[in-house]
């Protein structure tokens, strides 16, 4: 599915119904990619935000809202959006991105952008020290340029018994909103990239074959 920008309740819930319908068989596993109307932030099922983060958000009229899945808070609206449904098989997280990671790494590659894992572990969705920023730390969740080590996609997952959800973030620019008065640090430019062949790439890697 490539859809076109929506507002942030309305992506979330999409995600929501397509997880939904998946586990109760009514599709098959389906990848959705889509973009945002205007800027907006998710954040993770277990997250703690920070005050700061809520209160900045408010002042520059940045709405909020709660991801289905993990990991830290987004920032939306100059990226692109990736939600998978599949049934992972996995207990646990890590089972899952070592099935879809490589996919993914393979899409980067395509259109000319050597990637790998991040090496960082994952960050605590109760620690408020990087801000809650999910671009702060390259994890081995995440999806890192091989060269510089810049974050190129945010990876978060939801791991049920017969299903799993993956929802994932790729800056394609800079944002629209100062990242240093959400978080505390400027989120720096990322690599040029060509939507529509990563949307492509995107559409050979993660339904061209079996997950």
């Amino acid at each position: 599915l490539i859809e076109s920008a929506g507002t942030p309740d309305q992506q979330m819930a999409t995600d929501t119904a397509l997880l939904e319908a998946f586990l109760v068989g009514t599709i098959a596993p389906t990848l959705r990619l889509y973009q945002w109307a205007s800027p907006a932030i998710t954040y993770g099922l277990n997250q703690q935000l920070p005050l700061s983060l809520v209160s900045e958000a408010e002042r520059l009229g940045i709405p909020l809202f709660r991801r289905p899945t993990g990991g830290k808070a987004v920032l939306h609206g100059h990226d692109l959006t990736v939600s998978l449904v599949w049934d992972s098989g996995a207990r646990f997280p890590r089972q899952a991105y070592e099935q879809v990671l490589p996919r993914l790494i393979e899409a980067f590659r395509a259109v000319g952008v050597p990637a790998t894992v991040g090496e960082a572990p994952p960050a605590s969705p109760l620690s408020t020290e990087d801000g809650g920023d999910c671009f702060a730390i390259p994890s081995t969740s995440d999806i890192v340029h091989a060269e510089t080590g810049q974050k190129l996609m945010g990876c978060a997952l939801r791991v049920l018994q017969v299903g799993t959800l993956l929802q994932a973030s790729i800056p394609l620019r800079l944002p629209q909103v100062p990242t240093e008065r959400l978080f505390g640090w400027k989120h720096p430019e990322p690599p040029p990239l060509d939507e529509e062949a990563l949307t492509n790439a995107l559409i050979a890697t993660l339904s061209g074959g079996r997950i």
